[in-house]
């Protein structure tokens, strides 16, 4: 009788951890928090969510070009302060400035650039490597690809702030499209904007991907999935990162109305496969999502052709 409790009890035991090992690299749903208010200023990000679980070990973030593409005859990027409190002073965002810009590296493909502004809202010194090569005062870092119609920038990030921008190759009838909303990885903080810490940044020119060394602790890998006409894609992957306390990913946009908006709708999947919710992106209510995008179905008068942003594929530890 011992002898089948023991045998039993093993068997379970050796089920669980099999249950274990299989549920490691599944589909997991995250929590989505709304943070987003309402503005009549176009150049106030008023929308805000975070994404949290201290059970996701990647994911990917996905930028199209919005539906409408095809209809966009002016591409309108101009900023506009007709309804806000402020104004607009030039200067460090580059509009009455010319940045220096130096390239870290290039091959056949890509060109990476890094940027270096008068100053910065967070002046800290997080090192960017690349070879040999390190860069201790970058305040922007570009990714190109190389084209026919020339060098095309899709991706760049602030070492500073932990603040991303993705965009896909544009139609072949446009020079460019838009960035519009950004999005953040890693333990997010709040300060007088939210932020994530990092301590270093390393770009690995074999495989096309970013190692980002977190100040709490951990990494992450940002690794280039896809770049092409109407589509980029990059994955997150976290090692030894603690995300039980903060959010492990951020958007930030703006909406002032469907036509005037970086994004306006937030589309819910709240399982893998399953039927997907529209809302407007002021108004989503907290929920759960197995993968949620920030779109456009009106052409807006603000970044008219800015990507769609995708938060995908999460996969637990």
């Amino acid at each position: 009788m011992a002898m089948r409790r023991w045998a039993g009890a093993w068997a379970f035991a050796m089920a669980m951890s099999a249950a274990s090992v299989a549920a490691a690299g599944d589909p997991i749903a995250v929590d989505v928090h709304n943070r987003s208010y309402k503005t009549p200023c176009a150049e106030e990000d008023n929308v805000y969510y975070t994404l949290t679980s201290n059970e996701v070990a990647r994911f990917t973030v996905e930028a199209k070009t919005p539906a409408y593409v095809d209809t966009i005859v002016r591409d309108s990027t101009a900023p506009d302060f007709s309804g806000c409190t402020f104004g607009h002073s030039g200067g460090a965002d580059g509009s009455h400035y010319t940045p220096p810009t130096a390239t870290l590296w290039e091959d056949d493909e890509y060109v990476l650039k890094g940027v270096v502004y008068p100053d910065f809202w967070r002046p800290t010194v997080v090192p960017v490597k690349v070879g040999k090569l390190t860069q201790n005062f970058l305040h922007l870092v570009q990714l190109w690809r190389k084209t026919p119609a020339g060098p095309i920038e899709f991706l760049v990030f602030y070492p500073q702030d932990g603040y991303w921008r993705l965009k896909a190759l544009p139609p072949f009838r446009m020079r460019e499209v838009a960035y519009g909303s950004s999005f953040l990885f890693g333990p997010v903080e709040e300060s007088t904007r939210p932020f994530v810490a990092y301590k270093s940044v390393a770009f690995d020119p074999k495989t096309v991907a970013f190692t980002i060394e977190f100040a709490a602790g951990g990494k992450a890998t940002v690794a280039l999935k896809r770049i092409e006409v109407g589509t980029a894609a990059v994955e997150v992957g976290f090692d030894g990162v603690d995300l039980s306390k903060l959010p492990f990913a951020g958007l930030r946009s703006m909406y002032v109305a469907p036509g005037n908006a970086d994004t306006a709708e937030t589309v819910v999947r709240v399982a893998p496969g399953g039927a997907p919710t529209s809302t407007v992106v002021v108004d989503y209510k907290d929920g759960k999502a197995a993968d949620v995008a920030f779109t456009r179905t009106v052409p807006s008068t603000h970044n008219t052709s800015a990507p769609d942003i995708g938060f995908r594929d999460f996969r637990a530890k």
